[in-house]
């Protein structure tokens, strides 16, 4: 084992294996959006700014690991103090806020995308300017966690463990406002939902041929984002559970609480490379020709070839002595 507990040897594993995977599709969504309409969307637009919270969510945590596991620039963060345990304390809660801000501005495209198509909302959505949106994003977010912000006391039990005591009302206060946040959303994501998959059963009796395979791409990204609040709604547990534990007194039970931290939040972000793969045809379609293009070279031309081409479509052959 690489460290002293299972949670953490998954959560550097997941780490190492799919996080390069997940920088190259994201990338790959900002290279493509030249080329290709598809990535163009307002879907891809949050699934990049989603990508850019997860990728953050993990590189900050990994910065603690390598310090409290392996010993690498701990006793720098420790002489940080007080900056890094708030750092530390807040960048766990408020990426979990920005990334269930972003799981429902998906919810909320896939809605206008299914129910109301031809909307002016949904026009004005499609219209919307990339930059614009990823900005909105990260300010709905960083506003909704500003209560908790204000807030802000932690500190590190020693330079060995870096073990991060928050006080009791920091505690509180962020976790009141993930509940909050959350409670709220997830009623508008599940009503959102629910009008999602009547439409979608309505429309499976009636569309067309023709538009069988837009259909099956719609419902193959529902379902994707409905696994996302999945692993949001395991998340919030996580909190709420922190939350109830945050009034002991005696510590113990909330540091073998927190163990299981990267576990549920990891996961969070370690799923949505996993569903790319898995549920996404546009990004199945992009690996093959990056990828397989790379291996498969163009064939040759030459005069052989090219008389062949002439000879077979009717025009003149030389051939030489």
């Amino acid at each position: 084992m690489l460290t002293p507990t299972w949670q953490m040897d998954l959560f550097i594993y997941q780490t190492v294996i799919l996080i390069p995977i997940y920088i190259v599709l994201l990338v790959d969504f900002v290279v493509s959006r030249r080329r290709h309409r598809t990535f163009q969307t307002p879907y891809y637009t949050l699934m990049i700014s989603q990508g850019i919270a997860d990728i953050a969510t993990i590189s900050v945590f990994s910065s603690l690991v390598l310090a409290r596991y392996f010993s690498f620039g701990n006793l720098f963060l420790y002489s940080l103090r007080p900056f890094m345990p708030i750092f530390y304390a807040n960048s766990g809660p408020m990426m979990f806020v920005m990334r269930i801000v972003g799981v429902f501005l998906i919810t909320i495209q896939r809605y206008l995308t299914v129910c109301h198509s031809h909307g002016p909302w949904n026009f004005r959505l499609n219209h919307c300017p990339p930059l614009l949106l990823i900005l909105f994003h990260w300010t709905l977010g960083t506003l909704i966690y500003l209560p908790a912000l204000l807030h802000s006391d932690a500190t590190f039990e020693n330079e060995i463990t870096l073990f991060i005591m928050t006080a009791g009302i920091h505690a509180q206060v962020f976790s009141v406002t993930v509940a909050t946040s959350f409670a709220t959303i997830g009623l508008s994501i599940i009503i959102m939902y629910s009008r999602i998959a009547v439409t979608m059963v309505r429309a499976r009796r009636t569309v067309s041929v023709s538009k069988k395979s837009t259909s099956m791409q719609d419902a193959r990204l529902t379902l994707h984002v409905f696994i996302l609040i999945l692993f949001c709604i395991i998340c919030f547990l996580f909190y709420l559970g922190e939350f109830v534990l945050s009034f002991d007194e005696d510590r113990t039970r909330l540091k073998a609480f927190r163990l299981y931290y990267p576990t549920v939040s990891g996961n969070f972000s370690f799923i949505n490379p996993v569903m790319l793969l898995t549920l996404n045809k546009d990004v199945q379609s992009r690996l093959r020709v990056m990828f397989c293009g790379c291996f498969i070279s163009p064939p040759k031309v030459t005069t052989v070839s090219m008389a062949t081409k002439k000879s077979t479509s009717g025009g003149p052959v030389f051939t030489t002595c």
